[in-house]
């Protein structure tokens, strides 16, 4: 997975203050299967493409990005070993779709799995070749690295709690039969916190969102979509920047009493009241700028240098 493709990239801006989101940022994602056959794969998570151009800048190095536990076969636990490989699926023009194997390698002359310094931070970053001959007939869209929202945007875009996001991915209730079909979700930026937060009994940097993310989100890319009017007291005209706020890591749970029948009610002293675990309606967004870092590191520096 070495080769250069040419792709076309996506302009990190839109004309306009209307609510719909640009149909282009739903074909960025592609849906991810795990299975030892293509056959039998079963629904993994969500993964999008972005691109660093060449030095010529004529073509561009893709890379598909993804959640960190996506990549893992066992999702809690970062030291767990990769799945051997994944597979992800395209779709095309004629409404269709192609499925792609990806072979994963953590480390040595065949690495393809690059993540953050940062073992807490929820990135994987594979560099992904597909044909020239294929290109043409895939519905797919790739982000350019100016959208991914730097500290400085938070600042300059006046990004803050209550700022409109929305992701797209893969929903497991309804994935399609011939193609995908990506699900958008909306919320708000509920928090940035200047700590690292618990998550799964792991603590990390991120931003938290109020939206409602089930399995299947995972890996998905989550956009800031400031309005015109985002400066608090001031009302304007004008075009807003969508950015890429970060990759979605998942959920955070509640605890919710099952309901009982009257005669099973708990009594003092008596057996543990069951309970279920139900979604918070609160998402944890893995800021944006460690794909970044991922993309600059010295291995995938290296990487591009003996690839030209």
């Amino acid at each position: 997975m070495r080769l250069l493709i040419s792709l076309i990239v996506l302009l990190s801006t839109w004309t306009g203050v209307a609510s719909v989101i640009p149909t282009e940022l739903t074909q960025t994602v592609v849906f991810i299967y795990k299975g030892a056959e293509c056959s039998a794969a079963q629904a993994e998570g969500t993964g999008f493409l972005m691109a660093m151009p060449t030095p010529d800048g004529k073509r561009s190095w893709a890379y598909l990005v993804t959640a960190k536990h996506v990549v893992h076969t066992d999702s809690n636990n970062f030291e767990s070993p990769l799945f051997d490989s994944l597979w992800i699926r395209i779709n095309t023009k004629t409404g269709g779709s192609k499925i792609y194997k990806v072979d994963l390698v953590a480390a040595g002359d065949k690495q393809d799995v690059f993540i953050n310094e940062d073992a807490s931070v929820d990135i994987a970053v594979v560099p992904l070749t597909i044909s020239a001959t294929d290109m043409p007939e895939l519905e797919l869209k790739v982000l350019p690295e100016q959208m991914l929202a730097s500290t400085s945007d938070l600042k300059t875009l006046n990004i803050g709690v209550g700022t409109d996001m929305f992701f797209t991915g893969m929903f497991t209730g309804f994935l399609g039969e011939k193609k995908s079909y990506p699900i958008v979700r909306f919320g708000k930026l509920a928090m940035i916190p200047d700590e690292k937060i618990q998550f799964a009994g792991q603590w990390t940097e991120g931003y938290l969102m109020e939206a409602f993310s089930f399995g299947g989100n995972s890996g998905s890319p989550v956009f800031f979509y400031p309005s015109a009017d985002n400066t608090p007291g001031i009302i304007s005209v004008g075009s807003p920047s969508i950015k890429i706020a970060g990759v979605m890591k998942g959920f955070f749970n509640d605890f919710e009493q099952i309901q009982l029948l009257q005669n099973q009610a708990a009594v003092p002293g008596g057996p543990p009241i069951p309970v279920s675990t139900g979604n918070a309606g609160v998402a944890l967004i893995v800021p944006a700028k460690f794909i970044s870092e991922i993309l600059h590191s010295p291995a995938l520096e290296a990487l591009r240098k003996k690839n030209p």
